[in-house]
């Protein structure tokens, strides 16, 4: 049976048969929308604060995004767009100025899924808010796109960057004669939500991580009974992440440290 997309022509000449055919298409190839990509918090050890993106920091000031990976093998690649200090979208539900910040495809989804993190370092400066966006699409076989719908801009994947925090001591080797480990450092912010980090260097694990909240430009805390404890001699490594009222915050760059008894 011939299909109704194809209209032929059918002639008789002696014992040959010529069939003709014209305008025969395809039909369309079905539409795959992949599922709605959705930001999840990220952090290692695990943040404290689920924010969904936060700050980090590398050789420049940098703000880490990571999300939900789509498992059916239906998504090629995803689109992030941001905005500065505007969540306002358009008719289509993309933000109205946007810039397309990461283009991440996967040439084989189902050998190598696409990436679902991405750092964005384009023009980050304290005390701008940054509104992101993610949208997924399916490229087929015959190169045919469909895109997901996006992630909804709001507070929930915004963040606001913060001046980050100066860690003072330890910096070095720090003789405790007997004493607990204090840290202390100085915030620009004049207090917040503050989370330690301690990471041991010779085999990266991390040994400690904890809050404390406080309000002041100079702030110290005591190394933690329910962190491992420190051992003399060995090269540590730590930070203070900035976490802000509102989505927002920072982290100071990695101090490095070693402990006398």
């Amino acid at each position: 049976m011939f299909s109704a997309l194809c209209s032929f022509a059918i002639s008789f000449a002696a014992i040959s048969l010529v069939v003709v055919f014209s305008s025969c298409k395809a039909p369309s190839e079905p539409g795959i929308t992949p599922p709605e990509p959705v930001f999840v918090a990220n952090s290692m050890p695990p943040d404290t604060v689920d924010h969904g993106i936060y700050a980090d920091v590398g050789p420049q000031n940098a703000i880490d995004i990571e999300w939900k990976p789509d498992t059916t093998g239906n998504t090629s690649g995803y689109l992030l767009y941001r905005s500065i200090g505007d969540s306002s979208v358009g008719t289509d539900g993309l933000l109205a100025h946007r810039t397309t910040i990461a283009d991440l495809e996967s040439s084989n989804p189902l050998v190598e899924p696409p990436p679902t993190s991405f750092q964005d370092t384009l023009g980050i400066t304290p005390h701008a808010t940054y509104y992101y966006q993610l949208q997924a699409f399916y490229r087929s076989p015959s190169n045919q796109l469909t895109y997901s719908l996006p992630t909804h801009p709001g507070l929930s994947t915004s963040f606001t960057y913060a001046a980050r925090v100066l860690p003072l001591s330890p910096n070095g080797t720090d003789t405790l004669h007997g004493f607990p480990l204090q840290l202390i450092w100085d915030d620009p912010n004049n207090g917040g939500s503050y989370q330690i980090i301690v990471q041991r260097l010779d085999n990266s694990n991390y040994v400690a991580s904890w809050t404390y909240p406080d309000f002041g430009s100079t702030v110290t805390t005591t190394y933690p009974p329910s962190g491992i404890p420190l051992v003399p001699g060995v090269p540590y490594q730590w930070r203070v992440k900035w976490v802000g009222p509102s989505f927002g915050g920072s982290s100071s760059p990695w101090t490095a440290f070693s402990i006398e008894p």
